[in-house]
């Protein structure tokens, strides 16, 4: 049953119409208000069945308090504000988020970055916050297997944690690979994170190399990790980001040190990038996420300064986005 439910989540986004203002194909374009003074800093980003987008605020400059997530309907339009209060460590930096039907909302808290990081469920109905899970140096991003265990990258351990149902955590660490050495800038390693539709392999982007890696998956468990591909200083995978695929297996990229998104194949080439152009840059991209054909993408905006836009961006491309709980069942186009 549970699969059927997350196969008809899934199939309502592939059939999905457009937004009212959707772009042409590939070009970049602001989408909804300037979220400075609702989300500043919008990190995450994620989407519902309905098409409403969550962006999460990082809250960079704050050192105690709550953090917000806006949510933005299918129009732009600033339509909720959810606020997460701060956790043990007296501040929330909310960075990645996924969207799980029937779940709710689930959302990674960097806690300033000293330990406290935790993992937390919003009812986005009720604006309710439930622990999953903490005790993370600084839990990144987040995705879900089918058999509904949740996995939490870890940028400053280089590692990455299965939350069971049960609530059991199990750590897989690689800290030659995902953890960033001394003097590396950006000084963040595992990043993003997305299985393939056959949850054959975990990918994760490691920002500080500008590289994606990918992890063996079978049973529940991770097991050897190699390079997928790697980018280039200003171009390609510069601070490789939050990542997704699209139903074709290509892999999207938010490169927040060029500003651009980019495209990886299936073999790990680069097929295609995205920058937009003009007060349609992006800004720091950092978190992407399918609805349908439209790519959703939160800008960091950390170079925006005062007079900066902090703010989400729209693009389209040619394929739908993959489910994001993988699964055997449902439509591959």
């Amino acid at each position: 049953m549970r699969k059927l439910v997350i196969f008809l989540a899934c199939a309502s986004l592939l059939l999905a119409q457009p937004a009212a203002a959707a772009s042409p194909v590939g070009q970049v374009q602001n989408f909804g208000p300037d979220l400075k003074s609702k989300c500043v800093f919008p990190e995450g980003i994620a989407v519902d069945p309905s098409g409403n987008i969550y962006a999460s605020s990082a809250n960079l400059a704050a050192s105690s308090g709550p953090a917000n997530i806006c949510v933005l309907d299918r129009a732009g339009s600033l339509v909720d504000l959810i606020s997460v209060a701060a956790g043990p460590a007296g501040v929330a930096n909310l960075l990645g988020m996924l969207f799980v039907p029937g779940e709710g909302l689930y959302v990674a808290d960097f806690a300033g970055g000293g330990g406290g990081g935790r993992v937390v469920l919003v009812n986005v109905a009720t604006h309710a916050v439930a622990l999953v899970a903490s005790g993370f140096k600084a839990p990144n991003a987040l995705a879900k297997d089918e058999d509904g265990n949740l996995w939490v990258s870890d940028s400053f351990t280089g590692a990455i944690t299965k939350v069971a149902p049960s609530g059991a955590t199990t750590t897989f660490a690689y800290p030659a690979e995902l953890k960033p050495s001394a003097g590396e800038f950006p000084p963040f390693g595992a990043n993003g994170i997305a299985f393939d539709r056959d949850e054959e392999f975990l990918y994760v982007a490691m920002t500080s190399r500008d590289q994606i890696l990918r992890i063996r998956h079978e049973d529940g468990a991770l097991g050897a990790i190699e390079l997928f591909a790697t980018g280039t200083p200003g171009g390609a995978l510069d601070g490789a980001d939050g990542i997704a695929f699209d139903v074709k297996g290509n892999l999207y990229v938010c490169s927040n040190q060029s500003d651009e998104v980019a495209v990886l194949s299936p073999r790990g080439s680069v097929i295609a990038e995205y920058r937009g152009t003009g007060d349609n840059a992006f800004s720091n991209p950092a978190s992407p996420v399918f609805f349908g054909r439209e790519v959703f993408v939160a800008n960091l905006a950390l170079f925006e300064g005062a007079a900066g836009r902090h703010k989400v961006s729209v693009f389209t491309v040619p394929h739908p986005g993959a489910p994001l709980v993988p699964s055997d069942e449902g439509e591959r186009d």
